[in-house]
């Protein structure tokens, strides 16, 4: 009976010892719902494909570290799949700064750039992820993206292996607009947003190609951060998101949080 005993102990030792680690929180913030306005002015394309509304409305973002991978989850106000052929119409960049010196300006015709220039970028789009190096060359890579339309919520997992175990200095810029595939599928760029909403293009812009093309961003928690981040003057996000200058060839300069 004793020799049973120690067996089941042994075996529930073993159990415990295999059993994987809980995932580490490194991040979790919310983002206020219905501030996917770009600039302050933004609006929806004007096709029923986007309803209600939403899919570029971030509303809130959890960075967690798993023993093998980073992992990021996001919500969102309204995810849709008019088609039915899964999520079509969101589209997110996350910027991952590690040190010193990475990709300024954000791809995929965001048309914006990095207050935290990035090592790593990944871009998300018609269920298709990429992931990008500090020169903005696409990696090899085994990122897998989950996306749930119920629960409204995206997560993209990031194996370790391929970026480095996150760092306390580690910082992350985290945006999203809406998906453009031109008709053709796959990942697919940010949708335009001109000066005029059409049915298929954003409305609250210019049609200079100097806007940038991200409805929302997470935004760091401390007026002094941004205004560190960025510059005297910009207090909100859509100050952030305004802060472009065709005269002076200045792109908008999205910030970042940490831990």
């Amino acid at each position: 009976m004793i020799k049973g005993i120690l067996i089941g102990l042994f075996s529930v030792s073993l159990c415990l010892l295999a059993a994987p680690a809980a995932a580490k929180v490194l991040i979790e913030v919310d983002d206020p719902v219905s501030d996917d306005v770009g600039d302050g002015d933004y609006v929806y394309p004007a096709d029923t494909a986007f309803g209600e509304r939403g899919q570029a409305d971030l509303t809130y973002c959890k960075i967690e570290q798993t023993d093998d991978a980073l992992v990021f989850t996001l919500g969102f106000r309204n995810l849709a799949d008019p088609w039915k052929v899964g999520n079509r119409l969101t589209f997110v960049a996350i910027g991952i700064d590690k040190k010193k010196g990475g990709v300024e300006e954000l791809g995929h015709s965001a048309f914006a750039r990095l207050a935290a220039p990035a090592e790593y970028v990944i871009y998300y789009g018609g269920e298709t992820v990429e992931l990008t190096d500090a020169e903005g060359q696409l990696l090899e890579s085994a990122t897998i993206v989950s996306v749930d339309i119920d629960a409204n919520t995206l997560a993209i997992r990031v194996p370790i292996d391929e970026i480095g175990k996150p760092g306390r200095k580690w910082r992350y810029t985290i945006a999203a607009g809406l998906q453009d595939d031109y008709g053709g599928g796959g990942i697919g760029d940010f949708r335009l947003v001109n000066a005029e909403a059409q049915q298929w293009r954003g409305g609250g812009g210019d049609d200079l190609a100097i806007n940038p093309n991200v409805y929302d961003v997470i935004m760091p928690g401390k007026s002094k951060t941004l205004k560190k981040m960025i510059g005297k003057g910009i207090r909100t996000q859509s100050d952030v998101l305004g802060n472009y200058s065709l005269e002076e060839n200045r792109l908008a300069v999205l910030p970042y949080i940490k831990k």
